[in-house]
């Protein structure tokens, strides 16, 4: 299994509870995505296809808390890692998933953590 973990600045967070103006989604989105980025690259990620993705968020607080509203932070670390070249495509045909998990507390008192695992679902015949 393969893990990549992403923290994220509360400044940069986008839930899908939000009412965001389009342009601040965009450059957070934009930030999430360059930082799944760069760890890719620093990490030299390459991931195999097909591949399950679990996400595990871990949010900042310990409260009641949706895990699927993380969906448009995770969607934009999934790119991220289609830019860095981990896999050809993030569509259904190399990814299944992602599967939304509560994570624990993240560890830093103003940042998220999109802790990404990634389980190999190719079947040698």
């Amino acid at each position: 299994m393969i893990e990549l973990v992403v923290d994220i600045h509360k400044a940069y967070w986008i839930s899908d509870n939000d009412r965001l103006h389009w342009a601040v989604k965009a450059k957070r989105t934009r930030h999430i995505r360059q930082l799944t980025h760069f760890l890719a690259k620093q990490q030299k990620l390459v991931l195999p296809t097909p591949v399950l993705v679990v996400a595990e968020i871990g949010f900042r607080t310990g409260g009641r808390a949706d895990p699927g509203n993380a969906s448009l932070a995770v969607k934009a670390t999934l790119d991220g890692l289609t830019d860095a070249g981990a896999w050809p495509d993030d569509d259904s045909r190399h990814v299944i998933g992602p599967d939304y998990r509560r994570g624990l507390k993240a560890p830093i008192k103003d940042r998220y953590r999109i802790h990404l695992k990634f389980i190999d679902q190719h079947v040698p015949f």
